[in-house]
């Protein structure tokens, strides 16, 4: 028996390298994938690949630092500057709606101190700058005054400027 099983063998050979290219099947289980396998598969033209690790998607501008909604108030700059000789620019025109950065500077002497109405005062030491935030106003104009120094206008809803 051992020379026909032989004989058999043989000839399961013989066969085996004949035929297509194709590798004969073996009868041995092939080991399944394990935990640690990493195969990553590979994209076809249909599909959208996934961000790695290193690709990652960009953040919408609501969630990137300094995004929408982080970003302070738009505002205006308004400058004013008090002296011996009254307060320069005598008026001064901003768009209407948008907060204001009122700049004082005082050159004088004395304390000056700025009103402007539904505002607090503003008192400005001599030879300082003094700002304030004010919000938005509709389109007017709005005097302030700076006691003996004179009076100046902000005009809201129209061109910035002097």
């Amino acid at each position: 028996m051992p020379r026909a099983l032989l004989a058999v063998l043989a000839v399961a050979g013989v066969l085996a390298g004949c035929g297509d290219d194709e590798p004969a099947p073996t009868s041995e289980a092939t080991p399944g994938p394990t935990a640690a396998a990493t195969e990553t598969p590979t994209p076809t033209a249909t599909e959208t690949p996934s961000p790695t690790a290193t690709e990652q998607p960009s953040p919408a501008p609501e969630e990137q630092e300094g995004g929408a909604g982080d970003e302070e108030e738009a505002r205006v700059p308004v400058r004013f500057v008090v002296s011996d000789g009254g307060v320069m620019p005598r008026e001064v025109g901003v768009p209407g709606f948008l907060a204001i950065e009122l700049v004082i500077r005082n050159e004088t002497s004395e304390p000056v101190v700025a009103r402007l109405q539904g505002e607090e005062p503003l008192t400005v030491d001599p030879g300082e700058t003094t700002r304030a935030r004010l919000e938005g106003r509709r389109p007017g104009r709005y005097p302030i005054d700076f006691g003996a120094a004179g009076e100046a206008v902000v005009e809201t809803g129209v061109e910035p400027g002097p």
